[in-house]
């Protein structure tokens, strides 16, 4: 098949000439008359002009205009719509809807959308049993729960019920069985033959019965598995959304569960708003979590603590956002395990953080009520992120400079009046790479900044009271993006043209008035923002130099 062929005939009285994005012609009697004849259809139908080789082309002779038959032209599109891009898929349909009436077409394509194709789905499988066993399990996973999701999440989900999940997803993406999308965050996108296939190996043993299935994410189904009082051994995931239906004491029988995933769809719509009016009141005898979970995710969790009976000695990961929750654990709990906390925009008004010995990634933003977080001594050893961000009403941050492998620190929005030195004082200094201080209402950066050594993300946005920088902020070497947009900045150092790793300058809606000169010598600028700068008055001569500029708003 050629793409993209013109050829040209003529006649006495004119000269006709045809124009073809496609040239299908295959050998065989058999292949040209399914495959090659619905996918000509079906390429018509998207609106790109074919040639159909229907016999055998002989060498000279001339090429004549074909269309697809109008009565299948619907049709044929779904086929294309179904297949997705996938040949295979495309070639298994023309042989099986070849010679079909159209209302057996019809009727083929409204089963297809509750039973997969059975000649497709055998051969998609040959890749899936080449796996070892730890990916067959990331990969049906990725199948039933974790398209679309952000792949730090996956990761943290599939990490939280042991497996090495990183090494996973290439070896998965290696084999062309999920991508990674990394055009903004990177995002795990699976096809949609894929994902039929994964939830048919999860079903085919007992297609009829869901309580012996690893997985479940089908309403109907986990609410009929629910109210069962007999439970289900085999379940290992579920995803559900709590309706008046869903008999929350039957999680209780659910002895192997790992991973509880809740109100997800909610959680989609919009991770930032906390409206429980739509929401199912809960009462909190009715909520039974099995000791055996590692990862939960329950957005928008109504109870004001974790179930008494709950002791989470397993628990891994807990992602609570916009939440009801005011205290983890009614009494103190040793979560030894604990790992990954997320009780973002939440109602905590306390949180006791000194029987969490391996925390690693710590969430808070947005809890406004939130005004005291107790840390014991060496308690937090292990925290690499941490956010506190628009934490308004937290009366005290200082157990930060204890933080001996901090990474990623938000502190923006908590009305700050100077610049906390005790994070520079304290052990994170030789660790932190992302420094988020953004919307606070300090004066100066002290010029101890300089000694961040392993910098590479500073933002200090929205510190509208901030005019300037100390030079020793030209010694990050590792800084590859600056963020001082809606500040009151009216100068840069000198030297800022040291900073040779900066990718990302942004200067939108500053009091700048001139670039230093030294800004030329950036020579892994990326993005330069400059907009809504009304106070600068013109740019370096040598500013076409930067021979990595992709951006540059004026």
């Amino acid at each position: 098949m050629a793409s993209s062929s013109s050829f040209a005939t003529s006649s006495d009285d004119n000269k006709k000439r045809y124009q073809y994005d496609v040239f299908l012609s295959f050998s065989g009697e058999d292949t040209r008359r399914s495959f090659v004849d619905h996918l000509n259809n079906a390429l018509q139908g998207y609106g790109i002009r074919t040639f159909k080789d229907d016999e055998r082309l002989q060498k000279g002779k001339e090429i004549k205009e074909d269309s697809p038959t109008e009565e299948y032209e619907m049709q044929s599109f779904e086929v294309v719509h179904y297949a997705d891009g996938l040949p295979l898929t495309i070639k298994v349909l023309g042989s099986f809807l070849y010679g079909k009436t159209k209302l057996e077409w019809i009727e083929a394509l409204r089963r297809l959308k509750r039973i997969p194709l059975q000649e497709t789905l055998k051969k998609l499988e040959l890749s899936y049993e080449s796996l070892e066993d730890d990916y067959k399990q990331i990969f049906l996973d990725v199948a039933c729960f974790l398209k679309d999701w952000e792949e730090d999440d996956a990761i943290r989900m599939l990490e939280s019920c042991g497996f090495h999940a990183t090494n996973g997803l290439h070896v998965l993406e290696k084999k062309s069985l999920l991508t990674l999308n990394k055009s903004f965050d990177s995002f795990i996108q699976m096809h949609d033959h894929l994902v039929e296939l994964g939830k048919y190996i999860v079903r085919r043993k007992h297609t009829d019965k869901p309580n012996k299935h690893s997985r479940l994410w089908v309403q109907e189904e986990i609410e009929n598995v629910l109210s069962d009082n007999s439970g289900s051994v085999a379940a290992r995931y579920i995803q559900l959304n709590i309706t008046p239906s869903t008999f929350l004491e039957g999680l209780g029988n659910m002895k192997n569960l790992r991973c509880l995933i809740v109100n997800l769809r909610e959680y989609e719509k919009d991770s930032t708003q906390k409206d429980f009016s739509g929401y199912v009141k809960i009462d909190e005898a009715c909520v039974c979590i099995p000791n055996s979970l590692r990862y939960i995710c329950w957005f928008q969790y109504p109870l004001w603590h974790l179930p008494k009976t709950f002791e989470g000695n397993n628990l891994v990961a807990l992602k609570m956002p916009n939440s009801e929750i005011k205290q983890l654990w009614e009494g103190g709990k040793v979560t030894k395990n604990l790992k990954f906390l997320d009780l973002s925009f939440s109602d905590l008004r306390s949180l006791d953080l000194g029987l969490t010995q391996s925390l690693e990634w710590l969430h808070l933003e947005g809890c406004i009520g939130l005004e005291k977080i107790d840390v014991e001594g060496g308690c937090l050893k292990s925290l690499v992120y941490l956010n506190l961000a628009n934490c308004s009403n937290l009366k005290c941050i200082l157990f930060i400079e204890q933080l001996e492998s901090l990474e990623v620190l938000y502190i923006g929005k908590l009305d700050l009046k100077e610049f906390p030195d005790y994070i520079i004082t304290g052990h994170s200094r030789n660790t932190l790479l992302e420094l988020h201080l953004s919307h606070n209402t300090y004066i100066q950066v002290p010029s101890s900044v300089g000694n961040f050594h392993k910098l590479v993300s500073l933002h200090l946005e929205g510190c509208f009271n901030l005019k300037s920088l100390p030079g020793s902020i030209c010694s990050l070497q590792q800084l590859r993006s600056l963020n001082l947009s809606f500040t009151g900045i009216e100068d840069l150092p000198e030297d800022l043209g040291q900073l040779e790793c900066l990718e990302e300058l942004i200067l939108t809606n500053t009091e700048v008035k001139h670039l230093p000169d030294s800004i030329c010598m950036l020579k892994h600028l990326k993005t330069l923002l400059l907009r809504w700068c009304s106070s600068l008055e013109k740019l370096p001569e040598d500013v076409g130099h930067l021979e990595s500029l992709e951006i540059l708003h004026l």
